[in-house]
């Protein structure tokens, strides 16, 4: 079977849903999936990226990278994924739901966590429901664990294989 793969990018916060066509799937199966990208619109401090989506932990793991491919920094997503299939076309659409937090490691190793207040707003405009709500605080929490134990350096490799 050759499935067609549909990408789909859902903020809230602004609302938008962006189809992802410039992206390239490097790997995928059940749980994961692999994306290299470029940025749509030329930035003088970053240019592209490798994702690893996890789609059971609710992250997305992302190496970005400056103009000349070395670190810029890692970006984390909290994010679920709903997965759709056409058996009539042979495709699979999977569209993205940023849950709002972020988790930014810089190349030094300092971490920032990102839009608490954006998952709260969204929260309060019914945006998210309050199980998102709980699952993208829970996925947050579960993979700063992760970052602070030294374990995010499995999924750094993981990454890194696809440079």
């Amino acid at each position: 079977m050759n499935t067609n793969l549909r990408l789909f990018r859902k903020r809230h916060i602004p609302e938008e849903c962006v189809p992802l066509t410039k992206d390239t799937v490097l790997f995928f199966d059940d749980s994961r999936m692999v994306t290299s990208w470029n940025v749509l619109k030329p930035r003088a401090d970053f240019a592209s990226g490798i994702s690893l989506f996890d789609f059971k932990k609710h992250w997305k793991i992302t190496r970005v990278a400056k103009a000349d491919g070395s670190l810029h920094h890692w970006y984390c997503d909290i994010m679920r994924v709903h997965i759709s299939e056409d058996t009539k076309t042979d495709t699979v659409t999977y569209l993205m739901e940023d849950l709002l937090i972020d988790i930014v490691m810089e190349a030094d190793g300092s971490l920032d966590v990102l839009d608490l207040d954006e998952a709260a707003e969204a929260f309060e405009k019914g945006l998210i429901s309050a199980n998102d709500l709980t699952l993208a605080l829970n996925a947050a929490d579960a993979l700063l664990r992760v970052i602070r134990s030294g374990e995010f350096a499995e999924y750094q490799k993981i990454v890194e294989s696809y440079l």
